[in-house]
C-alpha cells in the first residue's frame, strides 16, 4: 500500500502530466515501477481520485470560459440560430470532437489497460510510445502553419483533432500531446491549439470519472484519496497556466526532448531489470 507521500508524488505527476504533453498514465506506470513502490490496494479507486483531481483543475481553470461558451450558445438558440459568436460555436464542436475517444475508449479500454498495466513484459514497449508519438508532436510543429484561432476551428478539424484523441487511449500516446499534435496539423497557433485541448478535455474526463465513480466509495483509503485529489487539481492548474503562457513565445519541442529521454531511461532500466539477469 502506497503512504501519503508517495500519493502526494503520483497526484503531482497526474496534475502536471494530464495537461502538458508527456503522457500522464505513462507516467503514472512508471514512476512506481522506477522506484519499486508496493502495489496499491484499490488502484482504480486512486486513478479516479487523481482524475477527478485533474477534472477539478480545469473546471476551476475555464469555468468563466465554459460559462461563456454555454452561455453564447444558448443566447444563439434564443435568437434561431443552430451556431453564433465564436465562443457559442465552440460548444457543438467541441461535442462533435468528443464523440470519436469516447466511442474507442469504451470498446478497446479494457483490452488495452490489461495489456499495458497488468503485466510488467510489455513495459519497454511506453519507451516506444513516448518516442514516436512525441516525434509526431514535432513534426507538426514544422509542418503546422499556427496562423488559425479557435474561432477558425471547422467541424471537419474537430473531428480530426477528435480522433486523434482517441489515440490517447495507448499509454505513452497523451491526450494533451495528441490532441495538440492534431491542432497544430491543421493549422492552429500553439495556444489555440492548447487551449482547445484543454477544454476537449473536460467533458472527456469527467465521463471517465462518473463511469468508475462508485470505487470511490468502496475505498478505505479516504486519506490517500483525498491527498490524490487535492495534489492533482493543485498541480493541474499550475501545469495549464504554464503551458499556456509558455506556448505563446516557445514551442512544443522541449517535451518532446523530454520525451526522448524518459524513452531511454526506461529502456536502460527495463534492460537491466530484465534482460542482464
Amino acid at each position: 500500500m502506497i503512504n501519503i507521500w508517495q500519493a502526494a508524488t503520483l497526484g503531482s505527476v497526474q496534475g502536471l502530466t494530464e495537461f502538458l504533453p508527456v503522457s500522464s498514465s505513462a507516467h503514472l506506470v512508471l514512476v512506481p515501477w522506477l522506484f519499486k513502490w508496493p502495489a496499491m490496494e484499490n488502484e482504480m479507486a486512486f486513478d479516479v481520485a487523481l482524475h477527478l483531481g485533474t477534472l477539478f483543475a480545469v473546471g476551476i481553470y475555464f469555468f468563466w470560459e465554459w460559462l461563456h461558451i454555454c452561455a453564447s450558445y444558448i443566447g444563439d438558440l434564443r435568437q434561431r440560430r443552430w451556431l453564433g459568436g465564436p465562443k457559442g460555436g465552440l460548444l457543438p464542436k467541441i461535442i462533435a470532437a468528443t464523440i470519436p475517444a469516447a466511442v474507442v475508449g469504451k470498446l478497446f479500454e479494457g483490452p488495452i489497460e490489461k495489456y499495458f498495466y497488468q503485466d510488467e513484459q510489455h513495459l519497454w514497449i511506453l519507451a516506444v510510445t513516448l518516442s514516436v508519438f512525441g516525434s509526431l508532436l514535432l513534426l507538426s510543429e514544422r509542418l503546422g502553419s499556427k496562423k488559425r484561432q479557435m474561432s477558425d476551428l471547422s467541424y471537419r478539424g474537430a473531428l480530426i483533432i477528435g480522433a486523434a484523441q482517441a489515440l490517447a487511449l495507448v499509454p505513452g500516446a497523451s491526450r494533451s500531446g495528441v490532441t495538440i499534435f492534431a491542432a497544430l496539423l491543421i493549422g492552429m497557433n500553439r495556444e489555440a491549439a492548447a487551449r482547445f485541448s484543454f477544454l476537449l478535455s473536460t467533458p472527456i474526463i469527467a465521463g471517465a470519472v462518473l463511469l468508475k465513480l462508485k470505487a470511490l466509495f468502496h475505498s478505505d483509503q479516504r486519506v490517500i484519496l483525498a491527498v490524490g485529489v487535492i495534489t492533482s487539481a493543485i498541480v493541474g492548474i499550475i501545469a495549464i497556466k504554464f503551458l499556456l503562457r509558455y506556448v505563446q513565445t516557445r514551442g512544443y519541442a522541449i517535451f518532446v526532448y523530454y520525451r526522448w529521454i524518459i524513452a531511454v531511461i526506461v529502456l536502460a532500466v527495463y534492460a537491466s531489470r530484465h534482460w542482464m539477469r
